[in-house]
């Protein structure tokens, strides 16, 4: 029995000891063994520089680690590198795969041989080992022994001595500088690091690997600048089987180590709710982020994990700041290589991994990063294998365009394009939407524009209605005077787009159910833009005509079925279920008074209007005018509506600032409107106003006692400029 034991147990030391580079190499292994473990180890320490140690250690305790370790890497890894590539992994289904290819770029060109030689010691006495090298000061021994005790946990992931690893607990709890030493950190490291030789579809036991993220947090929690060879070890876990990267018993190091992506990622509670609805919705729930299947070992050791966990720091106090400020550089260019190197591989869509679109979804704090996912979104998200993880990767994507670069308007371009139609993931997709308006101030107004100059592209996208009405909802006040600037935008071309113009805003209207600022949107159309575009615009006569047009157009779509049915109701005497009419009414006298005020302050300074076209656009805006100017470009509103529309429009209050201003205008000399035509167009908004009086309708309330004074000027003669008088005459004449 003991003879076949042995015999059974004989390949494992093979598979996981490698000889150290100061030592003899021994014979290869007769016939076609292959030896896994050396090989996954080769592999997987592809030259890496480490960073310095916490800068509390001595100079004497940094040194380089034993290359007896499992998964330590010499030249001879370096060697074996083509024979790997041209060995079929060990998983069938070709997940080790992913792990080569991480492998194959290091972090930096070379590292030395390590060369510190692991000193096994029976767990039992591991303290009292360390403890004596303390007390003679062998830094070599405390060093050489923790390695050792790493070499037999990774000799024993299945089920590891609870002895050992809480003696290492202990030990980083007491005093974490110990494993802050170079040969430490990469011993630890390659318990993080996928064993090859452990049956895939059993994963081992993640008690080992926990344990070693546990030690590394005790050892650099103080320390600001971590070593890049803990964003390789997190970049290989986080394409393979995800062991210690989606472990809430490593969320503190893991969190620490993201800070070097300086990616935003969504909270818990909202990819919950994002895994609620795909589930309600018949989605592919496996396509998630899921725990690990576990062997039985692994239930066993559940007791004895939180008893570790409970004599390190707890995750919940263990501070999470940035630790890669000084090599944001080498670690984006190192991550941006891996994620190129995936993304450019020749593979059908259908083969792209889970674990990467998770990758993804972490480093999205890179603007390069960004720019690759959102170029493959749309088809990742209509995939069904990978609807899950496609959509924490949108929401991540847009939780971090806050910079408003080129970058991220070719990103926010792209999401525009974007079509979806299964509810579930379009409703998150506007979700999405308002993250992204919440990222960067300006992303709102690029939003608008662009979503507005995809609509009138041939390739229009069939959501951007549906867009847009979230813009609006997210903004109520800024976004309608954004999407105003578009119209404008769209006047100041060289083509007539007053026609396209109304158009697109009724059908704007009708799509988002008239939930639109209707006073915000006309008062950004009568904004004052200092662009080149419209300083040197060749038809700036047309742009104010065409502008007061879509005022009044914009005015009429505010007649929603509800302000028609109650308007309908006031012409039959009925006087309930007003609220609505009323609230119209007064929208539509503040929208005048904007528009008053603009013909009179700004539409001077862009151009200088004939007088009977600056008479037609007062008149237009005031509901005066002759009722086919309203009607003739498309007709519209419908015959039908046209007389009632009007009606709705002319009959509302006339507010003090109105009347005033209008009277201010035939004051002034510079303005086409004269003394009489001002007091015969004051008459008559005055008596129009005074016909719609009503208890619950305020029409007219004048506090200003200069209102009096001007019209009192206006009734002054003024004798005619071109005519000579008698020298020193001088009269008062005041008209009848």
């Amino acid at each position: 029995r003991g003879n076949f034991l042995y015999m059974m147990n004989r390949p494992k030391p093979t598979t996981i000891r490698r000889p150290s580079a100061a030592k003899p190499s021994g014979h290869p292994p007769p016939g076609d063994f292959i030896a896994l473990g050396s090989k996954c180890g080769g592999e997987s320490k592809a030259p890496a520089v480490l960073l310095k140690p916490a800068s509390t250690l001595p100079a004497d305790r940094k040194r380089e680690t034993s290359s007896s370790l499992p998964s330590s890497s010499g030249l001879s890894g370096l060697v074996k590198r083509p024979k790997i590539s041209s060995t079929p992994p060990v998983s069938a289904l070709g997940r080790l795969a992913d792990v080569a290819a991480v492998d194959k770029r290091a972090i930096s060109p070379s590292i030395k041989e390590p060369s510190v030689v692991p000193i096994e010691v029976p767990p039992a006495v591991l303290l009292d080992e360390i403890e004596n090298a303390e007390q003679d000061g062998n830094d070599d021994r405390i060093e050489g022994v923790l390695c050792g005790a790493v070499k037999q946990l990774k000799m024993n992931r299945a089920k590891p001595d609870i002895t050992l690893y809480l003696s290492l607990m202990f030990l980083a709890k007491i005093k974490p500088n110990l494993f802050a030493t170079e040969g430490i950190i990469e011993a630890l490291c390659s318990l993080l690091r996928r064993d090859a030789s452990i049956n895939f579809k059993a994963k081992g036991n993640s008690l080992v690997s926990v344990l070693a993220c546990n030690l590394l947090m005790a050892a650099y929690e103080e320390d600001e600048n971590w070593p890049e060879i803990f964003v390789k070890v997190y970049i290989e876990d986080s394409l393979g089987e995800r062991i210690w990267v989606d472990s809430s018993h490593c969320k503190n190091f893991v969190d620490n180590i993201q800070t070097a992506f300086s990616t935003k990622m969504p909270p818990k509670s909202m990819l919950l709710q994002l895994q609620t609805d795909t589930g309600r919705s018949g989605g592919d729930i496996s396509a998630g982020s899921s725990p690990h299947p576990s062997t039985p070992d692994e239930d066993d050791s559940q007791t004895e994990l939180l008893i570790a966990e409970e004599k390190l720091s707890p995750e919940d106090d263990g501070q999470v700041m940035p630790r890669y400020e000084e090599l944001s550089e080498s670690v984006e260019d190192y991550v941006l290589d891996v994620l190129k190197d995936q993304l450019n591989r020749r593979q059908p869509m259908d083969n792209v991994s889970r674990n990467l679109l998770r990758l993804l979804t972490a480093t999205c704090g890179y603007k390069e990063v960004r720019l690759m996912a959102v170029q493959r979104l749309e088809m990742w998200l209509q995939n069904p294998k990978l609807t899950r993880p496609a959509q924490d990767l949108l929401m991540s994507l847009c939780m971090n365009c806050n910079s408003h670069g080129a970058d991220d308007m070719e990103v926010i371009s792209n999401l525009i394009k974007i079509r979806l139609k299964p509810k579930v993931i379009l409703n998150h997709y506007m979700l999405c939407v308002r993250s992204l308006l919440n990222a960067h101030k300006d992303n709102l107004g690029t939003m608008v524009k662009l979503v507005i100059f995809n609509e009138l592209s041939n390739a229009r996208n069939p959501n951007n209605m549906q867009v847009l009405h979230t813009l609006l909802q997210h903004s109520p006040e800024q976004a309608p005077k954004f999407l105003a600037m578009v119209f404008q935008d769209l006047l100041t071309n060289k083509d007539d787009y007053l026609r396209a113009s109304r158009a697109l805003l009724r059908e704007i209207i009708k799509q988002t159910k008239h939930e639109i600022n209707f006073q915000s949107f006309c008062l950004g159309l009568m904004q004052e833009r200092k662009e080149a575009t419209y300083v040197d615009m060749e038809f700036k006569e047309r742009f104010v005509i065409q502008v007061t047009d879509l005022l009044t157009c914009s005015m009429m779509l505010g007649i929603t079925a509800q302000v028609k049915e109650a308007g309908v109701a006031w012409d039959k005497g009925e006087k309930k279920n007003l609220d609505g009419l009323r609230s119209f009414q007064n929208n539509i006298a503040a929208i005048q008074r904007d528009a008053v005020w603009w013909l009179h302050t700004v539409v001077p300074t862009i151009a200088k209007v004939p007088s009977k076209d600056y008479i037609h656009c007062l008149h237009k805006v005031l509901f005066t005018e002759q009722p086919e100017t309203y009607y003739k470009w498309d007709n519209w509103p419908p015959e039908s509506d046209r007389n009632f529309f009007l009606r709705l429009c002319s009959e509302v209050p006339l507010l003090e600032d109105t009347l005033m201003r209008i009277l201010v205008i035939g004051l002034s000399r510079d303005l086409p409107l004269g003394p009489a035509d001002a007091m015969e167009l004051a008459d008559h908004l005055v008596k129009r106003a005074a016909g719609v009086q009503s208890d619950d309708l305020d029409v007219l309330r004048v506090e200003r006692i200069q209102l009096i004074d001007a019209v009192l000027n206006l009734c002054t003669y003024h004798h005619p400029e071109n005519i000579q008088l008698p020298a020193g005459y001088a009269a008062l004449f005041y008209c009848n």
